[in-house]
């Protein structure tokens, strides 16, 4: 794939310059835009539609706590959490559907999609793809307003002192691993708490806020009450930093400074998103819809009824521990779908019950139709009068 030498998002043929960080392409950068069957998203806008001062907040991960704090006026609010598994399946569909290989990262050999997606634009002309919620839901829980607004590339993320691309790996215990082959520098990273119920195919981060190889910055009060943060082995303070990783300038350890914490120390500055890496498992939905010869849309009437078919689509499961695809194949390609000749016997206990419940319902009908015939020749008619009286 071939990528922005300064952010790491895909580059797009027709452009010279990329429309996010506008670093020049020059001779332009190439790595593999994947991990095995695993997909890299760069997700480089995320915010929501603060209840109190209405601004538009940025987040920085992908919160699933249930509540947020907004970076414009620091009021914490509830945040319904499922609005991450739209989103979620957003940056999946961009990173699988994108361009320039006309059939996306994830071809499916002898079911050809090529000229019906969307996304498939990114990669040739466009760089990335918008999805905003605007939706209100009242039920039994209350009333609910979804307002996450996220922006997705491909890409392969970059070390950012030196601007080549990461080594990535995931371990079995689900951490993400990060390190530059150039500088050697190291990093790795914790999925949010409960993300396999929320993003099903989501299998691995790169985010600040999801750093566990350093020691977390304590919060020390001020005068005043102000907080501040401060060195986890010396309790001295800690500046704030440009990055999310500070040194300790006494015992000279490095923390990771909460970026709630860390924004508190910069108040009255605009507030910025550090974009973040998220990569996925599997067909992403828009390829499975289109697959099933439905449209991408989120907007298809069909849509709803489409994810509910029994079509033997993965959407994950195909990533370390797959078992191995037929030879000829990729080794990202998804091997339940070129094992299809056998499928399971049906049972006949629903036929036997359609019968039993027709032969039911025929006889009853037989029986009504009888006993109304024979009503009907005892119950004498009523004849009508000859004349009706003329009204005035």
């Amino acid at each position: 794939m071939r990528i922005c030498p300064g952010c790491g998002i895909i580059a797009p043929i027709a452009r010279t310059a990329c429309s996010v960080c506008s670093t020049p392409f020059g001779q332009g950068m190439a790595a593999a835009g994947r991990l095995g069957s695993l997909l890299f998203a760069c997700i480089h806008g995320a915010d929501f539609a603060c209840k109190a001062c209405g601004i538009r907040s940025p987040l920085g991960t992908i919160e699933l706590e249930g509540h947020v704090e907004c970076w414009g006026c620091g009021l914490t609010q509830a945040f319904d959490a499922v609005q991450w598994t739209d989103a979620m399946g957003h940056a999946h569909d961009v990173a699988d559907l994108a361009g320039p290989a006309p059939e996306g990262q994830n071809p499916v050999p002898g079911r050809p999609i090529a000229g019906k997606s969307q996304h498939s634009k990114i990669g040739t002309e466009y760089t990335s793809s918008t999805k905003s919620q605007n939706t209100f839901i009242m039920d039994g829980k209350g009333q609910r307003t979804y307002s996450l607004r996220t922006t997705a590339s491909p890409g392969h993320p970059l070390c950012k002192a030196c601007r080549v691309p990461l080594d990535v790996t995931i371990d079995h215990g689900g951490a993400t691993r990060t390190r530059c082959a150039r500088c050697n520098d190291a990093a790795t990273y914790a999925l949010p708490a409960n993300s396999a119920a929320t993003c099903m195919t989501l299998r691995g981060i790169i985010a600040g806020e999801q750093r566990t190889d350093q020691p977390i910055a304590r919060t020390t009060r001020g005068a005043g009450g102000v907080e501040a943060p401060g060195c986890p082995q010396c309790g001295a303070a800690l500046p704030a930093g440009d990055g999310d990783i500070v040194r300790c300038t006494f015992c000279r350890i490095t923390a990771r400074v909460p970026g709630k914490l860390a924004r508190h120390q910069r108040k009255g500055q605009a507030p910025k998103m550090d974009p973040f890496w998220v990569l996925l498992d599997g067909l992403s939905p828009g390829r499975q819809k289109l697959l099933r010869g439905r449209s991408e849309d989120d907007d298809d009437d069909d849509d709803d009824d489409d994810d509910d078919d029994d079509a033997p689509f993965p959407t994950a499961g195909h990533g370390m521990g797959a078992p191995q695809a037929t030879p000829g194949m990729p080794a990202w390609a998804h091997p339940n779908l070129h094992h299809q000749g056998a499928q399971a016997p049906r049972s006949n206990a629903g036929l036997v019950i359609g019968i039993v419940v027709g032969v039911i319902v025929l006889s009853a009908l037989a029986v009504g139709v009888l006993y109304s015939q024979l009503d009907g020749a005892q119950t004498p008619t009523k004849s009508a009068p000859a004349t009706s009286k003329a009204r005035k």
